[in-house]
């Protein structure tokens, strides 16, 4: 085979191999010879074929791949090195001898095949890079697959991933298998070349990611609007929420594992939910930061930390070089670091994953606007925590109170009465003038009323100031405390000897060294209480040390 060239398939000499073939099959000696003759009606005829063509046949480019894996620069080499090596090489090589057999391998390239599957690769892939994909051995697929991400018979950049792209989307109705890896190579690509994230944005689950950004983004809002400790809380302010509400409510219908979206009251009433959800989550946001360590968010969707992270997981891919140091923002919540060629990702690692913690919260709201609403289709208790039930109350009864009182109020105006109206103000001017104005008026010709009208109008003043005094409330005296307390000390409040203790202490000024745990007792105090303050009483310092919140030193020392 040596006297032959790969490229046109041509001799040495340069015969063409078509015309010599052309000239066999006519020469009539040739074709009345024993090989072309039978007596039989049906018979196989000889194929002359290329020497291309038959499987015994190796192209030369194909031995010199071969070759490059057994120099001793090749045996050094790893197999992701030497497949990008080899991959240069056969970068423009294409083939035409198809292969219909099968081809498995969990990394394949061009190592693990034999020459017969090389070839029919080569040819594959020369027709997918004319427009035609067709069915092959799956392996075939991920190996030019790995080609396209290392850039090979395509520009890197914008043109490499679309086409990456255009063949998952293409090859993935003979493979769906391939979902599970090329969405995240899409992803890896897009950042590792420093492309718009728009385009990783379907596969990267970024309205996951931007719905926490929301969470966080209103967290941070109650936190900043919050009273310095020891002062109150000022009430909601339902006017200045704007579309704020609105934009939580989306964040809340992706990341909350009770669907807002089946909700009846949310498709009847959407701003009403909207608004108390908001109102409640921004109240435990406070809550959460005065009672626990971490915040509520966090406490949601876990800590936001940076862990390794492998570019392109389970492909085949050699990098010539070290990808400079960079930072990659693909969404408000989700930072890919690259530092000394190794990779970082700084986000919630919580898999995309819908909150049941936050599915409690958002039930617990459906359900207690329901009541207070009075709706016909209430949702059955859950024994959410006290202080969660609290909150949402107070926030539910400051939205109702705010939206009657904001609610134009409709006036109607019954035109049949008018005349009875000028009536009435007539009796009333002439009870009003002395002597000389009625003289006066008498001569301007003005009408005068009647002294059994003037009678009835009097009468009627007197009726009406009669009644608006019964209106008026009646003051009795105070028999109760502010929060409902009769003196009875600290039964009346349902703590422990221990807990009163503590309490007392923290009212005192001095350091608790009594019996129990500080912690357990603080919360423990902090439920009794918020029922009655409805907010938190005691709070732990810088030091760690327990405090109480000055602003409700005096109602807790009333209530003791």
């Amino acid at each position: 085979m040596s006297g032959w060239r790969d490229e046109g398939d041509i001799y040495a000499n340069g015969v063409d191999i078509d015309r010599l073939l052309e000239q066999i099959l006519s020469d009539p000696r040739l074709r009345s010879s024993k090989a072309f003759s039978t007596t039989k009606t049906y018979a196989d005829e000889p194929i002359i074929r290329r020497g291309s063509q038959m499987d015994s046949y190796l192209p030369q480019k194909i031995g010199q791949m071969r070759e490059l894996q057994r120099t001793p620069r090749g045996r050094t080499w790893s197999e992701t090195r030497l497949f990008y090596e080899q991959a240069r090489l056969m970068e423009d090589f294409e083939d035409n001898c198809p292969y219909h057999g099968q081809f498995q391998s969990y990394y394949p390239t061009y190592r693990t095949m034999t020459d017969r599957q090389l070839r029919g690769y080569f040819t594959w892939r020369a027709r997918v890079r004319a427009g035609q994909v067709e069915q092959t051995a799956a392996s075939f697929a991920y190996v030019y697959l790995y080609e396209l991400l290392m850039g090979i018979g395509v520009e890197p950049g914008r043109k490499a991933f679309d086409a990456i792209e255009a063949f998952w989307k293409t090859y993935r109705q003979f493979d769906p298998g391939m979902d599970r890896y090329v969405p995240g190579w899409l992803v890896d690509y897009v950042v590792e070349h420093d492309l718009p994230a728009e385009l990783a944005a379907p596969y990267a689950h970024l309205e996951h990611d931007a719905a926490i950004a929301v969470l966080e983004r209103a967290e941070k809002d109650a936190v900043a609007a919050a009273p310095p400790k020891g002062c109150r809380r000022q009430p909601t302010d339902f006017a200045a929420m704007g579309g704020a509400a609105g934009e939580f409510a989306q964040a809340v219908r992706q990341l909350s594992s009770y669907r807002l979206d089946e909700s009846r009251l949310y498709k009847e009433r959407p701003e009403d939910v909207s608004c108390v959800l908001l109102a409640v989550y921004s109240r435990l946001a406070l809550h959460y930061r005065g009672s626990r360590t971490q915040g509520l968010t966090e406490t949601l969707f876990g800590l936001r930390f940076a862990v390794r992270h492998v570019m392109y997981a389970s492909a085949v891919r050699y990098e010539p070089g070290f990808h400079e140091d960079c930072v990659y923002e693909l969404s408000p919540t989700r930072r890919y670091v690259c530092k000394n060629g190794l990779w970082s990702c700084d986000s919630y690692h919580d898999g995309g994953a819908r909150s049941a913690k936050l599915g409690q919260i958002v039930r617990a709201v459906d359900r207690q606007l329901r009541q207070a609403l009075g709706y016909a289709h209430p949702l059955k208790d859950h024994a959410e925590a006290k202080y969660l039930v609290k909150i949402i109350d107070d926030e539910i009864a400051a939205y109702l109170g705010w939206k009657q009182a904001s609610t134009p109020r409709r006036v109607e105006i019954d035109l049949s009465k008018l005349a009875g109206i000028r009536s009435a103000a007539a009796v009333t001017r002439e009870a009003l003038l002395v002597d000389e104005e009625r003289e006066d008026s008498a001569a301007e010709g003005a009408p005068v009323a009647s002294p059994s009208s003037n009678s009835f109008a009097a009468k009627s003043a007197a009726a009406e100031l009669r009644a608006e005094k019964q209106r008026e409330p009646v003051v009795a005296p105070c028999a109760q405390n502010a929060f409902g307390a009769t003196g009875d000390g600290s039964d009346a409040l349902g703590l422990s000897k221990d807990e009163a203790a503590l309490l007392q202490a923290l009212l005192d000024g001095r350091k608790y060294a009594g019996p129990g745990n500080v912690d357990l007792m603080a919360d423990a105090i902090n439920e009794v209480l918020f029922d009655l303050l409805g907010d938190t009483a005691i709070e732990f310092g810088a030091d760690g040390e327990p405090q109480l919140v000055e602003d409700y030193a005096e109602d807790v020392r009333a209530a003791l």
